[in-house]
């Protein structure tokens, strides 16, 4: 069975749709002869997806959001559900030995805009990163979502030394390198995106590392914990294997090479 997901709308909700699609073009008849679309919703123009990972949009529908933004057949508001298992791998298709390409914990939320069998299609809450949910790792959401209070990013990170490593996790079967840090952050109350290549872009680039800064080298991520020294979700940390580790910041170098970047965060 497969349908869009679907809910009474809310006042603020109806409101959020209005204002969408009062951002949009509104159609009007040029000759006598022509259909008369006034007052109907239009898009011209090309509409490109910048991110697709964290753009809610599929070939057939879209969060309602996008409307004005972005051309779909259906727009869709969405549903918001928790997670009731300790984690729930996100998946890149609807299929349980697809790619894993995030990890929702404890009580966070999912966004469903579609669902199909098994599967509930949509994006995470905190991120807005898409992709698949088993439908048995949802419910209806219970409190508020989880909400980290301030802390310490790098002590954050340290707490997670020998959490072994796992592509696409965010500490529940494991942690990556980039969730590490979305992680850690998140106790400092930085929101920041999932995949290393997005977090890149963030904060002031710095010629030497401080405490707390991020390390990049090309599809890694790491975190200083000094100038000389880092903590990261490793994958090749010489005798140690897949895990999240403190190690000299020379001694990750000679494996992957100068960094990209050092990115300061405010």
């Amino acid at each position: 069975m497969s349908g869009i997901a679907t809910a009474p709308c809310s006042e603020a909700e109806q409101r959020l749709i209005a204002r969408a699609f009062r951002q949009g073009t509104f159609v009007t008849a040029s000759a006598p002869d022509q259909a008369d679309y006034s007052g109907q919703y239009a898009l011209s123009g090309p509409a490109k997806v910048r991110d697709a990972r964290v753009t809610p949009i599929r070939g057939d529908l879209a969060d309602i959001a996008l409307a004005g933004k972005l051309f779909a057949p259906h727009y869709v508001v969405p549903m918001e559900r928790a997670v009731t298992a300790a984690f729930a791998p996100l998946r890149k298709t609807p299929h349980d030995d697809a790619e894993q390409i995030s990890e929702l914990l404890e009580n966070e939320r999912f966004m469903v805009l579609d669902m199909a069998g098994a599967w509930a299609w949509g994006y995470c809450q905190h991120d807005c990163y898409n992709g698949y949910v088993a439908l048995d790792l949802l419910g209806e959401p219970q409190g508020a979502a989880p909400v980290a209070s301030a802390g310490d990013p790098v002590e954050a990170a340290l707490a997670c030394v020998g959490t072994p490593y796992v592509w696409g996790a965010r500490g529940g079967a494991g942690i990556d390198c980039s969730g590490l840090v979305q992680t850690a952050f998140a106790h400092a109350g930085q929101a920041l995106p999932r995949d290393s290549d997005q977090q890149e872009a963030r904060g002031e680039a710095v010629a030497d590392a401080q405490r707390g800064d991020l390390v990049f080298f090309p599809g890694h991520v790491a975190i200083a914990t000094s100038a000389d020294e880092v903590v990261h979700a490793s994958q090749d940390a010489s005798g140690i294997g897949g895990a999240v580790v403190i190690e000299p910041l020379a001694a990750l170098v000679a494996r992957k090479g100068e960094p990209t970047h050092i990115r300061r965060l405010a």
